[in-house]
């Protein structure tokens, strides 16, 4: 039996192993990575169109997914820029928990340091309590905006993004939402919020963002 394939899905598909072909030549993810998804989402395609293959066209797409997924990532840390304003970036700690990604990094100039925290969720269609879960994710980092704004924070714009500015007991902290979903925030007890700000305003916001709506 002939699958009825898409034709505008398939020429999608292709368009995004150029696109991706575009993202190796960066150098934020290797050529050879690259190549592997874009391997498994033409194979893909090209067993449900030439082959009547559904089951082999749900593996390799399975896996042109998960590619895909792994190089957002990559690319997503990869423009966590190791120096700022005179700071310099400490390793990077990346946690995925249940849906939700937690990424950290602490910067240091001389005495001073202060952390940028990444929290970034899941698409709205995940499948099954993961996507209930990227939900939720969201659905706290409102409820958390809305309570530093409550606690006399005040709302500034980063980068055509809405951002929260606390002090808290001597702790600056800057919280920005994402319009991809989730936030950033950067918080330091050797600065105060109106350098966080500073800190933030030159930090590559737009771009990361940008990246993860892709």
């Amino acid at each position: 039996m002939k699958y009825a394939f898409n034709r505008r899905s398939t020429i999608k598909l292709l368009a995004s192993t150029v696109l991706l072909s575009g993202i190796a030549t960066s150098g934020s993810v290797t050529a050879n990575e690259v190549d592997e998804a874009a391997a498994a989402c033409v194979e893909a395609a090209r067993l449900i169109k030439e082959e009547d293959d559904l089951e082999g066209a749900i593996e390799e797409a399975s896996w042109c997914l998960t590619g895909l997924k792994q190089l957002q990532e990559e690319i997503k840390l990869s423009l966590l820029p190791d120096e700022l304003n005179g700071f310099t970036g400490g390793e990077i700690d990346n946690q995925n928990v249940m849906g939700m990604s937690i990424v950290e990094r602490k910067y240091t100039r001389d005495s001073d340091s202060l952390t940028i925290s990444m929290t970034t969720t899941g698409s709205a269609g995940a499948a099954g309590g993961l996507g209930a879960l990227a939900e939720l994710g969201k659905l706290f980092g409102s409820i958390e905006s809305a309570g530093a704004t409550a606690g006399g924070g005040k709302k500034v714009r980063i980068q055509k993004r809405t951002a929260i500015v606390v002090d808290e007991g001597g702790n600056g902290v800057v919280t920005v939402q994402l319009k991809s979903g989730g936030s950033l925030k950067a918080e330091s007890s050797d600065l105060n919020s109106d350098e966080l700000v500073e800190f933030m305003r030159a930090f590559p916001v737009a771009d990361i963002d940008d990246a993860m709506d892709k």
